[in-house]
């Protein structure tokens, strides 16, 4: 039990480490967005240094901490996992922490806040984590064959005192990046090791925040003089570089937003393919937070659009989002589907496994796998039937996902000609790039659009 008489650790710590501990117990259902609580500042951004360290690291901090432990890792009870966690991601990942004040603040912790005897094991565990440690250098031309270092956020690499790395590839490109093996046997299967690494090791470090200007450029030039972007190779996109803060403010009082070049180009690929002039009626069915919306207006500028969602919160905000803007009407999806043949475009937006996006969506990485495809395929094409549905004939029928996986890609995009009635117009899969001590301005995420015509003739089955 918790022993109130021993002094416990710094409270950013221990912020940290609770937040972790709430993780542990969903582990690999990991709740979305869980980080937005931690405060601003140097101790808030030390806290979520340890938070998203372990997140992004999971897999790689499980692996080591076991090896210094008498029992499987998952068997340790998860508050003490969580201990366990921020201290080897305070030893392993953050630089300028000192191993003694990490693993001293660990034991205080456990001591504290779980149990006086459970400090003897996270002092033990971790000690041997610390001896492992080398020196911090330049990442070798040969790391993907490497069993003796660890990657870093900045593209570097961390030297271990031994080969501990499993021997076979995908199992060390696993703990190496933190990926589940199933996945990345996936991905070396569909595009070969050398790719297979480039991808998984663009997660090891947060994405950057880019923003999309096409909506107002002299804007965009105004914070590229002002210190706070630079430019992205994307002409109509920056890289933000100055605080969040200062980014909410900008936000609120600009048409710029949040976008990744390769989800922009989704709308940018539809709008190319089409006659614009004639699109009158468009659904943007899983219209989430609205970013598609807002390029659909621009796209199409004789049009209407109904944005739609599932979800209440989401529609609340679309509704606060759009209140003012005549051209846009928001609605349930559910309400939406009943427009049988009214739209001459229908862009779905589909929610997908985001292994195109792992960079930014930590905890989407850990529940990958052929089963969570497979349910999310079916979804998928409960949403393709809605809209095809929803389409007048000879209308647009525009498929995105920000997956790499063919099953939620190409194989959609097949069986949606097959049954649905549709014709491909053009279609495009993107890579990720960037991330990892990479050049930011080169950085994109992985997306795939399907543009298709719905024809006249009936639907198959």
């Amino acid at each position: 039990m918790p022993n109130a008489g021993i002094e416990g650790p710094d409270p950013t710590r221990a912020y940290a480490i609770e937040a972790i501990g709430s993780q542990v117990r969903r582990f690999p259902e990991l709740a979305i967005g869980a980080d937005g609580a931690f405060a601003e500042g140097r101790d808030g951004a030390f806290a979520h240094a340890i938070y998203d360290g372990v997140l992004r690291r999971w897999l790689t901090l499980e692996f080591v901490i076991g090896r210094g432990l008498k029992q499987a890792f998952g068997a340790v009870e998860p508050d003490l996992r969580a201990v366990l966690l921020a201290g080897a991601a305070q030893l392993l990942l953050l630089d300028r922490v000192p191993d003694h004040a990490a693993i001293d603040q660990s034991v205080r912790h456990a001591k504290a806040r779980i149990r006086e005897g459970a400090g003897g094991l996270v002092n033990a565990a971790l000690r041997r984590v610390a001896e492992l440690k080398g020196e911090r250098g330049e990442r070798p031309a040969d790391w993907m064959q490497r069993r003796d270092l660890l990657l870093t956020a900045d593209g570097r690499a961390l030297q271990l005192k031994a080969e501990i790395l499993p021997r076979d590839f995908a199992e060390r490109l696993s703990v190496q990046t933190s990926h589940p093996e199933g996945l990345l046997r996936r991905w070396i299967a569909a595009h070969g090791e050398e790719q297979a690494s480039a991808l998984a090791f663009k997660g090891i470090a947060p994405a950057p925040t880019i923003l999309n200007i096409e909506a107002d450029e002299s804007a965009g030039e105004n914070l590229i003089d002002c210190d706070m972007a630079v430019r992205h190779e994307e002409k109509k996109a920056l890289v933000w570089t100055a605080d969040r803060m200062r980014l909410r403010a900008m936000l609120e009082k600009s048409r710029i937003w949040v976008q990744d070049p390769s989800s922009a180009d989704v709308v940018r690929i539809v709008a190319g393919a089409v006659d614009a002039g004639t699109i009158r009626r468009v659904v943007d069915l899983c219209a989430g937070q609205g970013t598609k919306t807002r390029q659909l207006l621009r796209a199409f500028p004789n049009a209407n659009v109904l944005a739609a969602d599932v979800d209440g919160r989401r529609l609340d905000m679309l509704g606060r989002v759009f209140g003012g803007e005549k051209r846009v009407k928001v609605e349930h999806a559910d309400a939406a589907a009943a427009r049988v043949g009214e739209a001459d475009l229908v862009l779905l937006d589909v929610p997908c496994s985001n292994s195109g996006v792992l960079a930014r969506r930590v905890e989407a990485r850990y529940r990958i796998n052929g089963k969570s495809v497979g349910e999310l395929v079916a979804i998928q094409r409960t949403i393709l039937e809605r809209g095809v549905a929803i389409a007048r004939d000879g209308g647009i029928v525009a498929y995105s996902t920000c997956s790499l996986e063919p099953e939620e890609n190409s194989q959609q995009r097949a069986w949606a000609t097959e049954n649905l009635g549709l014709s491909v117009v053009t279609e495009r899969g993107t890579l990720p790039r960037g991330g990892c001590g990479l050049d930011e301005a080169t950085a994109r995420d992985g997306s795939f659009v399907a543009v298709m015509r719905k024809g006249t003739a009936a639907a198959k089955g």
